[in-house]
């Protein structure tokens, strides 16, 4: 396979020297002529922010298919390749992040830079999925969602980000049949894309994974939001009991063909590769990301032979060699022949050895499956031909497989990048490209081979144009002419494209062909500025993430003079299901409304649904000079919307229980509520951070201090009623009301609140929705709940979708919680003098006697009394001792119903 060849190899640090100035983010170039992989290549060598997710199955199938977990194995070899060729080079940046799915969607490590020194905290969450095989589904749909939530809300604020999807199957989209409530609860809850289903039969779940299928491959489904998000997809499918046609949605996912899904097909949007086996699987895995060729050999039989060996050709320019074989049969031995015609046999195990001039190490990775790094270390014995030989004791109709990665020390690069501004209307501007080694250092093109070849092309508003082809070695350092007169105002790409083939060998009247290494390429952002005393725009907004039907707005920042306004030419590439409605405007509509400084969007979703609203509109943009001609310029845009949890058993069984008849018991219905009455979901993860609150301002003015690296988890297991996370205990209650819903209640020794936005309490605690992921709750100190510090706890799920909305609704509500709380108690008493034992100073009130007699305050706006501790003189002054817990106040600021505990179960008769 092609890959990624020259991206992420040791190359790739030449594309990012010269970078300079602020590129507005970027809708990347297509270029129908590279592959998936080397489009990420490409934009990560052209110095974007690269994003890697690697997305584990969990599926109980797993057992039987990957016994051994070689899946983990794979995992952890392609990311120590990658991050040893990443730290062979200067200022590339990749991150990565790693999920599994099976009923749903959960990442288990957070975005992390991938260095050699972060690989062991990489690879122990990827170990960890040894062991992750007993989901009940394979939910492609809740994969590809949690997919599209992970990088909306990590490209969100990124300048020029570079995604990729390695996303890891053993088996169709499959979903289990619930027999019951609580395993739907259990096994995660309703499926979105299906609320009214219960999965109670298998034509209830046929029905399910018709309706999935349908909204991953819709037009504007969310196969086409991941796409529309520029997300490459790289799937690996393990068939080991399962027909490859089983594979076919995958397939469409990854890539749009086998299963014909969605419309964004062009250029194809990804890559699939299947394996029929582990050590096929292993091999697969390693290879995709390799940027080297595929080749296929006979085995020789007993001794070394022609036909069994693969030649590779080495000269000065390459700096190292990784390969990956697998033998067809078990026993066979592998080879290395080197430079001098020595034969060293690549034992099982893991080996090291000096060779002179460069060191080769090797390792096993299964009884089949071997990996070696080559790294030369100085000139000596290394220019020459080299092989790899397969031998085997017997002979073998399967044949051997190997991948050779020749790592060249050369890159292209734009060099004058810093100094560009091109502008439209102005002359056009030169180009000086060049080539350099990983070090960023400028190679001099005589010393490339004859060989050698450079392509330029340029990306400008869906044309393609060709700047240079086939420029020889002695041309690549000659200055190019962008002519700019036909270009739109915009982010552009600039694609170069390198062609090396190693020097050809000459040895006893015999000429070994070169070999020819993988192009190498990088996409540069070149910002195309509008006319002068034009504005100019980003190429990109995020509209954020929103859990409400509501119109959400943002400022597109209007950089320079001049004005613009929305041309109303609104294209969808995405939406969720049934939202095709949506609507995109602004105030300003025309020439006669031209917005200056800002141009405030709207969208408009025109209801609430689950995927990603994903699309391109038209922005005219207007001189300051009036009469200069307006200038039309494309925005692309995005805004993620996901319906929040629910709990819909609890509706549908009650009015399936009044449809049977008024006649059935009172207390049948209150035992259905409190059956039903349960926290969803596989986990809930909390943190608490607490400040000062007053009325001139709050610790979380600025932001809340608190990210998901600090948050801890609580699995949800078998008692979903009562949860301790972040040191809140969580208690699942019923409400007494026959049609109220169930809530959940925390215990705090202080006035407390929860919810989201108008938060609610009950017999002074707080109270939150069953669905208590993607909440948050306040509470006052116990002592000096007037003036002390408040603490804020907030609560999501795994992944954490939408916790930035979630810090943003407490950063936005928590003065005016806090002063409801708060209305009503008295003030703090003075504390206690500083000396315990003796007189304190003049004017010093009394300590306080925590055994004294609550005091009631003199007003109480809800009609009831908070307990708060009455000051009272000491009889004889003793060290101020700790208040004991108070009982929470008795008042409730936000009018629910005293009284909560679930009823006496009704009777069961003798048994």
């Amino acid at each position: 396979m092609r890959g990624w060849k020259a991206a992420l190899g040791a190359a790739v640090a030449g594309a990012l020297v010269g970078i300079g100035g602020v590129f507005s983010p970027v809708a990347h170039a297509e270029d129908p002529e590279l592959t998936p992989v080397q489009r990420f290549a490409a934009c990560v060598n052209g110095g974007g922010q690269g994003n890697v997710l690697m997305l584990m199955d969990m599926s109980g199938s797993l057992r039987d298919t990957d016994p051994q977990a070689g899946r983990v194995k794979a995992a952890s070899v392609t990311v120590n390749r990658l991050a040893e060729s990443l730290a062979e080079t200067q200022g590339i940046k990749v991150d990565m992040a790693v999920a599994g799915f099976s009923t749903g969607y959960e990442r288990t490590l957070d975005w992390t830079p991938l260095t050699p020194e972060s690989t062991g905290k990489i690879n122990s969450d990827i170990e960890s999925y040894a062991s992750k095989n007993n989901g009940v589904d394979t939910d492609y749909w809740s994969a590809m969602d949690g997919v599209r939530k992970e990088f909306s809300a990590r490209t969100k604020d990124q300048a020029n980000s570079c995604n990729m999807l390695l996303w890891f199957s053993d088996g169709e989209f499959s979903l289990n049949v619930r027999k019951s409530d609580s395993d739907v609860q259990r096994w995660g809850g309703v499926k979105p894309w299906a609320p009214d289903n219960r999965l109670r039969s298998k034509s209830a779940v046929q029905e399910a994974l018709t309706s999935g299928q349908n909204d991953l491959c819709r037009p504007g489904g969310l196969a086409d939001q991941v796409r529309s998000l520029d997300i490459i997809t790289v799937g690996l499918g393990l068939a080991v009991d399962a027909p490859p046609e089983s594979f076919n949605l995958m397939k469409g996912i990854s890539t749009g063909q086998g299963t014909a899904c969605g419309e964004q097909t062009t250029p194809t949007p990804g890559e699939f590769l299947m394996a029929t086996d582990v050590d096929d699987l292993i091999f697969t895995f390693i290879t995709a990301l390799e940027e080297g060729k595929g080749g296929e050999n006979p085995v020789c039989v007993d001794s070394e032979c022609p036909e069994g060996t693969r030649t590779f050709v080495l000269d000065g320019s390459i700096g190292a060699v990784n390969a990956t074989a697998k033998a067809p049969i078990d026993g066979t031995r592998i080879y290395l022949k080197t430079r001098t015609g020595e034969s060293l046999e690549l034992t099982q195990g893991k080996g090291e050895k000096d060779l002179g001039g460069s060191t080769l190490t090797w390792e096993w990775v299964t009884p089949r499956v071997l990996t070696f790094d080559l790294t030369r270390k100085s000139p000596d014995n290394w220019a020459g031909p080299w092989g790899i030989v397969f031998v085997a004791d017997q002979k073998s109709d399967e044949l051997a497989k190997s991948s050779i990665t020749l790592k060249g020390d050369i890159s292209p690069i734009l060099a004058n990048r810093a100094d560009l501004a091109p502008r439209i209307g102005e002359a056009p501007v030169e180009l000086k490209l060049g080539t350099v080694d990983r070090n960023g250092e400028r190679i001099d093109p005589t010393t490339l081979s004859n060989e050698t070849t450079m392509d330029v092309k340029l990306f400008s508003g869906g044309e393609t144009t060709a700047l240079a082809s086939g420029l020889k070695k002695a041309d690549i350092e000659k200055p190019l002419e962008l002519n700019l007169d036909d270009l739109k105002p915009g982010v552009a790409e600039l694609v170069l494209t390198l062609d090396v083939t190693t020097e050809s060998w000459q040895e006893g009247g015999e000429t070994i062909p070169g070999t020819k290494l993988e192009p190498r390429h990088a996409s540069i952002p070149l910002n195309i500025l509008p006319p002068v005393n034009f504005p100019s725009i980003p190429d990109r907004i995020s509209f954020g993430s929103t859990e409400k039907p509501d119109p959400v707005t943002v400022q597109v920042p209007l950089d320079g003079e001049g004005c613009a306004w929305l041309a109303g030419e609104t294209k969808f590439t995405g939406y969720p299901e049934g939202l095709d409605k949506a609507k995109l405007f602004s105030p300003a509509s025309g020439k006669d409304s031209c917005a200056s400084g800002n141009l405030e969007l709207t969208l408009d979703p025109g209801g609430l649904g689950n995927g990603s609203f994903t699309g391109t509109t038209t922005v005219m943009l207007a001189a300051k000079d009036s009469t200069a001609e307006p200038v039309a310029v494309d925005l692309a845009f995005d805004l993620s919307q996901t319906r929040p949890v629910s709990q819909p058993v609890l509706w549908t069984t009650l009015i399936g229980v009044i449809l049977l008849g008024v006649a059935i018991p009172v207390g049948i219905l209150y035992l259905v509520k409190f059956l039903t009455s349960k926290i969803p979901g596989n986990a809930v993860l909390a943190g608490s951070v607490s400040g000062p609150v007053d009325d001139h301002g709050a610790f979380t003015d600025n932001g809340v201090p608190l990210g998901v690296a600090n948050l801890t988890v609580a699995h949800l297991t078998n008692n979903r009623r009562e949860v301790t996370v972040a040191g809140k205990t969580l208690k699942a209650k019923m409400g007494m009301a026959l049609t109220e819903p169930g809530h959940v209640e925390v215990e705090t020794p202080g006035p407390s609140a929860g919810g989201r936005t108008s938060l609610q309490s009950v017999k002074g605690n707080a109270k939150l929705p069953l669905a208590v992921q993607g909440n948050w709750m306040v509470a006052l100190d116990p002592q000096r709940p007037m003036s002390g510090p408040v603490e804020v706890t907030v609560f999501t799920a795994p992944g954490s979708p939408g916790f930035k909305d979630l810090l943003e609704d407490v950063r936005a509500n928590i003065r005016t919680s806090v002063a409801k709380l708060r209305e009503g108690l008295p003030p703090d008493q003075a504390g206690p003098s500083s000396d315990p034992w003796g007189g304190g100073g003049g004017g010093s009130a009394p300590a306080a006697d925590p055994w004294a007699t609550p005091k009631a305050p003199a007003s109480d706006p809800w009609g009831s009394s908070p307990t708060v501790p009455q000051q009272q003189p000491p009889q004889q002054q003793m060290p101020q001792q700790p208040l004991p817990p108070q009982n929470p106040p008795a008042n409730d600021p936000w009018g629910n119903p005293p009284g909560d505990d679930p009823p006496a179960a009704p009777a069961r008769g003798n048994r």
